[in-house]
């Protein structure tokens, strides 16, 4: 039997007995778990750039897939999820530095020369923030690559910490 003819052979082996043999093969896998992992692990440290290829293609193929699977993630997990963001942050506080200056300086450009007249009442609204465990969200993004909103009273709004984080400047009011 030449190459090709074994090829074909077992192709048609498999389509003819396909149930089978996947019922065969989850039963082996689930006897050889550590055995499974092990060989898993072995093979993804031998084909790093070729899993990671493997992995891009399909997450690109499938972005609203991988996308609903993410949220539900962070929803079911959210003591996890923060327990990762604070480790981030801890290993990685020039990032956040960095950030938080930027969103500074962003805060003075957006912030109009009238605002003196509504600092009184920003201050208690950031105030009545901390009382209740919310987070002040300006309505319409400081930063956005679409839009920049003011930082002003008519702008600001009060939201539970995840719902806040979950918008990350990606959804307003009549947003284009």
């Amino acid at each position: 039997m030449t190459k090709e003819e074994r090829k074909e052979y077992i192709k048609k082996y498999y389509e003819a007995n396909k149930e089978k043999i996947v019922d065969y093969m989850k039963e082996y896998q689930k006897k050889n778990k550590e055995r499974k992992q092990e060989y898993d692990k072995k093979y993804r440290e031998e084909n790093l750039e070729k899993v990671r290829a493997v992995k891009k293609k399909y997450r690109e193929e499938n972005i609203e897939k991988v996308k609903t699977m993410q949220k539900k993630y962070r929803e079911e997990n959210p003591e996890k999820m923060r327990a990762l963001r604070k480790k981030w942050k801890a290993e990685h506080k020039d990032h956040v530095n960095a950030d938080t200056a930027r969103r500074r300086a962003q805060k003075v450009k957006a912030t109009p020369k009238w605002f003196d007249q509504e600092r009184l009442q920003i201050e208690a609204l950031y105030e009545k923030a901390r009382e209740l465990n919310l987070e002040v969200d300006h309505v319409v993004p400081m930063r956005s690559k679409k839009v920049c909103g003011l930082h002003t009273w008519a702008n600001l709004q009060l939201l539970d910490k995840t719902l806040n984080s979950s918008k990350n400047n990606r959804h307003w009011p009549d947003m284009p």
